[in-house]
């Protein structure tokens, strides 16, 4: 049986992302039939082989930067939890997919699905978006997102099947956002959670949000994440970060940025 496994290569030997078992070395590991001690139990991640199908890969695809993905056969015993962990007493690995075929498979999986899971495995980077920075539309942008960011983190959440949330948290944190500002984490996780969001364009109405019918009441921090901007706020100034290093092109406090709106 056909699945795929995400692990990690480094100088030539093959591991597992997660708990850092070595399966051997690249060269030597390719058409040799493994074994391995199976537990039977309801445990999600006690002994065994993990591999998935294609709807699985985005499970552990961004959990390093060195993961690559592999096309293997399983056998043997099995216990299947959900789409992300299916473990298995036998694999055999074939081949490492190149980026370009991982990519045709997760697209084509992506197409039979209700929410975008190509880009939820390959999230677009706002430090890579070089477009001119527009400090007229980003204020009107930022006074929407002021009202909305401290609720999209908890409606995302609930709106979202918990397995499936996760897994694409972690694909967008993992993949963009390595390290972050712990002074001001609650508001760029939210420009996270605002971004989660519009994968998910089956989702019509976002619990615990009140707001127009077809409209996605996070429009405003998608839109500044598709400028290339991600707006930060540590209690009375709100700021604007953008490219590479993500510096800070607007500064302002909540009190002017409320102010310029009644005026």
């Amino acid at each position: 049986m056909k699945k795929y496994k995400v692990c990690r290569l480094v100088d030539g030997e093959v591991i597992s992302p997660f708990k850092n078992y070595n399966y051997g070395n690249e060269a030597e590991l390719f058409g040799k039939k493994l074994s391995f001690k199976f537990d039977e139990s309801e445990e999600e991640c006690s002994n065994g082989f993990y591999a998935t199908d294609a709807d699985g890969i985005i499970y552990s695809l961004n959990k390093h930067p060195d993961c690559k993905v592999y096309e293997v056969e399983v056998g043997g015993k099995e216990k299947i939890f959900d789409e992300y962990k299916q473990r298995y007493s036998e694999a055999t690995f074939i081949r490492r997919l190149t980026p370009a075929a991982v990519r045709k498979i997760i697209k084509a999986q992506s197409d039979k699905m209700d929410w975008n899971y190509f880009e939820a495995c390959f999230p677009i980077d706002p430090r890579k978006i070089n477009v001119p920075f527009d400090r007229e539309k980003s204020l009107s942008l930022l006074r929407a997102w002021d009202s909305v960011w401290a609720s999209v983190w908890a409606s995302v959440w609930a709106s979202v099947r918990d397995s499936v949330r996760d897994s694409v948290w972690d694909s967008v944190w993992d993949s963009v956002w390595a390290s972050v500002w712990d002074s001001v984490w609650a508001s760029v996780s939210s420009s996270v959670s605002a971004y989660i969001s519009s994968l998910f364009p089956n989702i019509k109405k976002w619990k615990g949000i009140t707001h127009a019918d077809g409209v996605n009441p996070f429009q405003s921090g998608i839109d500044l994440w598709m400028m290339g901007l991600i707006p930060s706020y540590d209690g009375k100034v709100w700021r604007l970060h953008k490219g590479e290093k993500m510096d800070v092109v607007l500064k302002i406090s909540k009190e002017d940025l409320t102010k310029e709106v009644e005026e």
